[in-house]
């Protein structure tokens, strides 16, 4: 009788954790509450799912809380989200991708591949140009060098001429060659890089939820993105004097609009701009 007491709740557990994987992560507004509410659904504690995963009970509230200060390095991070997935029986390669975009993680790569990118697309015509006057460079130094030390150096000792000491005189130094006359070229103007410029602005709203443990004033400290579109991505929240507000504060920056950096009058994405979001009490 015991052991079929033990498999009808076994199968219960089963069921129950059927039922929470199902459950659609499109309706959370992170992914972080996504799998709060699935082990919820599944009757686990976070202690409980620490001791299944051998991960600690405060980094797997911190994924729930998408609490990015709170987590370890990036690797170590990505990992603790993997193993939550895949203990809930949810798909971890969707919910990793969703983790990383929602926690900033992708911004970094982007630039280091722009950055590649932009060398490789240098003309040829342009590197073929700049070893050629390096070239001359060098045979122009190689020359002056040459003439300097094979050029005569009279001495201060006098000679007569028609009968009356005279002194020789040094000739003037030659002057020294500046970069620029080794190069041949003028110093190229820098590019001129205009900031992106805010065109709209959302202001957060207030969630009521957060009104009963919250400061007269509360603050969140946002980092994030602009594409060359003028949209804002990789959103991520630096710091904030109440977690409760930081979906808030996110939600509002997610619908800003700029007018994109420009490069020479060509659009460009900027990286790592910053703002800071208010949330007063409602009186």
């Amino acid at each position: 009788m015991s052991n079929g007491t033990a498999e009808i709740v076994n199968m219960e557990d089963a069921r129950a954790r059927r039922r929470a994987s199902e459950l659609d992560g499109g309706e959370f507004a992170t992914v972080g509450a996504h799998l709060k509410a699935v082990r919820e659904a599944s009757g686990l504690s976070l202690e409980e799912l620490s001791e299944k995963t051998h991960i600690k009970a405060v980094y797997l509230g911190a994924i729930e809380e998408m609490d990015v200060d709170a987590l370890p390095s990036r690797p170590f991070a990505i990992g603790f989200v993997r193993g939550y997935a895949e203990a809930m029986g949810l798909d971890p390669k969707a919910i990793v991708a969703r983790f990383k975009e929602e926690a900033g993680f992708g911004g970094a790569a982007e630039v280091e591949s722009e950055k590649f990118e932009a060398a490789r697309a240098a003309p040829e015509t342009e590197r073929t140009h700049m070893s050629l006057l390096a070239t001359l460079a060098v045979l122009i130094f190689i020359l002056w060098c040459a003439f300097e030390i094979t050029k005569p150096h009279p001495t201060e000792t006098p000679y007569r001429v028609g009968g009356q000491a005279e002194r020789a005189e040094k000739p003037a130094p030659l002057a020294q060659p500046t970069a620029e006359m080794l190069r041949g070229v003028a110093p190229e103007p820098l590019p001129n890089d205009v900031a992106p410029k805010i065109e709209t602005r959302i202001e957060p709203v207030y969630p009521p939820n957060c009104e009963a443990n919250a400061k007269p004033v509360e603050t969140v400290d946002l980092a994030f993105n602009v594409s060359a579109d003028g949209l804002v991505t990789g959103e991520r929240v630096v710091s904030a004097s109440n977690p409760c507000f930081r979906e808030a504060a996110l939600n509002a920056l997610r619908r800003w609009k700029y007018a994109p950096r420009t490069v020479d009058g060509a659009p460009q994405p900027a990286y790592d701009l910053r703002a800071t979001l208010r949330f007063e009490r409602p009186s």
